[in-house]
């Protein structure tokens, strides 16, 4: 005798045929994606700092990729700097320490652990025993930062570690950056003044997605999700944008122009009255290597500010010609450089100024 289903029966059934349904047509997308829009896959994994900013999240371990371009391995050490190497406060005796700040240029897409600019610059300064010392190269690189950001990580965490040298990262988006973040303002005179606002966009949302397993592995190895997932920040970025009375993040208002001079005289100040040299390495556009940095070289070289400009050793074949970031061997110029740098301050100074 025909005996029907129960609903408890019907319903499984109907749940199996729509998960089934979701994970084909998924993998539908997936491949369409992949053959004819294939498009880089690089998760940020960034949370709340505590003081009002994005930081990366600590010990993570994972890939970026942007086909035909590069596959890198990203590592973070428990404190969220790029690498695997961890750090104690206090400086270890006859070491000396530099601290790099700045964007996803300073943090490494597009580079191992091991290829990054801080990783060859540690390199390069412990194989050549610059001032007998031996020396820590720390990257405080977080994607997206402009010098708002910059400032309140060095005066929050940065400075906590008491580097003898902070190179800041300077790309041309920072200006836009800067005006968008809106954590300070210029005051009449000039100078920074704190907002006293947030700049959290979107960490809330990711941090909850990121703990969710089936949907982190979706950041980690989809193109199609990563797709959808750009698509998203995009709008958010230009609602941003459209909020802050700006085109593009590139774009050089009267307004952000003096604001980003403002916030890197005051990095200045302030890594300097910590008894560190401050250094500039200013990261060329990648399609006509020439850059908005606010200041002319007279301005810079009249207010004693040491910049490495990647206009004089940076070509467009030092960058991904679809990611945009830089390859390794751009990393390794920029490093070399800065030994050069940090060699030549030391021979002219000796010790750095107590702290």
């Amino acid at each position: 005798m025909f005996k029907p289903h129960s609903s408890h029966t019907n319903l499984i059934e109907n749940t199996c045929l729509i998960a089934m349904s979701l994970v084909l047509s998924f993998f539908f997308c997936e491949v369409i994606v992949r053959v004819f829009f294939p498009g880089p896959i690089n998760p940020r994994f960034v949370r709340d700092s505590g003081f009002g900013i994005r930081v990366n999240q600590p010990n993570i371990r994972t890939h970026h990729s942007s086909p035909g371009e590069y596959q890198v391995a990203i590592s973070t050490n428990s404190d969220g700097l790029r690498g695997t190497n961890e750090y104690n406060f206090t400086t270890p005796a006859g070491t000396r320490r530099v601290a790099i700040l700045g964007d996803s240029f300073a943090f490494g897409y597009g580079c191992n652990d091991d290829q990054v600019v801080s990783a060859a610059l540690d390199k390069y300064l412990n194989d050549r025993l610059v001032g007998g010392s031996k020396w820590e190269v720390l990257n405080f690189g977080v994607s997206g930062y402009g010098q708002s950001e910059e400032l309140l990580l060095y005066r929050n965490r940065t400075r906590r570690y008491r580097p003898d040298f902070v190179v800041l990262f300077y790309f041309e988006n920072d200006i836009g950056n800067n005006v968008v973040a809106d954590t300070f303002a210029l005051g009449r005179d000039g100078s920074t003044e704190p907002t006293g606002k947030s700049y959290l966009p979107g960490v809330a949302a990711r941090q909850w997605m990121y703990a969710i397993p089936p949907v982190r592995w979706l950041f980690v190895h989809s193109q199609a999700w990563n797709l959808a997932r750009n698509r998203l920040s995009g709008l958010v970025q230009q609602h941003l944008l459209h909020k802050a009375g700006l085109k593009d993040y590139n774009e050089g208002t009267s307004y952000g122009i003096a604001l980003t001079r403002a916030l890197l005289l005051q990095l200045q100040r302030e890594v300097e009255s910590d008894g560190a040299k401050f250094i500039v390495v200013i990261i060329p556009d990648n399609s006509t290597v020439t850059s908005n940095f606010p200041f002319t070289r007279v301005e810079w070289q009249t207010r004693g500010m040491a910049v490495a400009d990647g206009r004089d050793f940076i070509d467009t074949n030092d960058y991904y010609a679809r990611d945009g970031h830089w390859k390794p061997p751009a990393h390794r110029k920029a490093a070399q450089l800065l030994t050069s740098m940090i060699g030549e301050d030391v021979a002219l100074h000796g010790s750095v100024l107590e702290k």
